[in-house]
């Protein structure tokens, strides 16, 4: 799948700002960013709900940034499943395949095929209002998977799920998809969600892309303040006090931030940064520290036995320059 150079404006507002973009064959890619930023407008791009102002949409080697949303090899999972309350499990499955026409006998056993994958099948007569939302967003997934496309495209999918449902149904997904080896194109705003899942993903900003690279590369290596708050929330550091306590006696390269990851931060008796304890969490497999010294304040995750005390000493043990913007 790829776009080159997609422009989507709203009135005044521009959504998608001359992207280019090219997702392989095969890989989970998602775009990460705040609301706002144009991600969805993208997904909607590649769906065929939007139509580009300029640029071009491309799939397997085709364009096709003119054609209807059915004309395209591509199915939805939305984030509020968009199933019908009226049919069965099976009946909404098989709504893709009655509309591009497959016959009954093929549909069928697609329709089982793709319930099978999702662990759905003995369900597949039940009205799906009698459903757990864990189980709609399962049958969901079973109607895109159904229609066997080129691309799959997610839309904030586990967002309605509570906590442990999203987490275990993230990992169902990934392992999914990569049985599967479907090209799928995720959004979220869940820096986490699109962690795990990911073999690529974009950061995006205004309509723009920020980086585009690995989770492990973005996250080590972020080129701007924005990502790296992003993706991460890490502690940006601007003043000159500080940034002496960290790097010594190294110069402060032209236009950049300081990047120090709360992970990094480490208490020691003889560290460097002083400054006062102003409120800690222990959040299970570590701690959550807010220090502030007298020219910032920092986030530090430490570990979850660590005793707190009204005043703090730490040192930096990685850190990285980055664009203030």
């Amino acid at each position: 799948m790829r776009l080159e150079g997609v422009t989507k404006r709203f009135g005044a507002t521009t959504a998608a700002d001359q992207v280019t973009l090219e997702v392989e064959p095969g890989e989970f890619f998602s775009l990460l960013g705040p609301s706002g930023c144009g991600k969805t407008t993208l997904l909607r791009l590649v769906a065929g709900f939007e139509t580009p102002d300029a640029g071009q949409v491309w799939i397997g080697g085709t364009e096709v940034t003119d054609r209807a949303p059915q004309a395209r090899p591509t199915a939805m999972v939305f984030q509020s499943y968009a199933l019908f309350p009226t049919m069965t499990v099976e009946e909404n499955v098989a709504y893709g395949l009655r509309v591009r026409r497959v016959a009954s006998g093929a549909r069928t056993e697609r329709v089982r095929a793709a319930l099978a994958r999702v662990g759905m099948e003995a369900l597949m007569d039940r009205p799906v209002t009698q459903l757990s939302g864990g189980q709609q967003q399962r049958v969901a997934l079973a109607r895109a998977l159904a229609v066997e496309p080129d691309v799959l495209l997610f839309d904030e999918p586990l967002s309605n799920l509570d906590v442990a449902l999203r987490e275990q149904t993230r990992r169902e997904l990934k392992v999914l998809q990569h049985e599967l080896g479907t090209t799928s194109l995720y959004v979220t705003h869940d820096q986490q969600e699109a962690l795990a899942l990911s073999d690529r993903l974009a950061v995006m900003q205004a309509g723009r892309i920020m980086q585009v690279g690995t989770p492990q590369d973005l996250y080590r290596r972020p080129e701007s303040a924005f990502v790296a708050r992003f993706l991460g929330g890490s502690n940006l550091i601007e003043d000159p006090a500080t940034m002496d306590r960290i790097i010594g006696d190294e110069a402060a390269p032209e236009g950049k931030v300081l990047v120090v990851r709360p992970e990094h931060l480490r208490p020691s008796p003889d560290g460097r940064i002083q400054g006062t304890l102003r409120s800690h969490q222990f959040l299970g497999t570590h701690a959550e520290w807010w220090v502030e010294t007298a020219t910032t304040s920092l986030r530090a995750f430490v570990g979850p036995d660590e005793v707190p005390s009204a005043t703090v000493r730490l040192d930096a043990t990685q850190w990285r320059w980055v664009d203030r913007e």
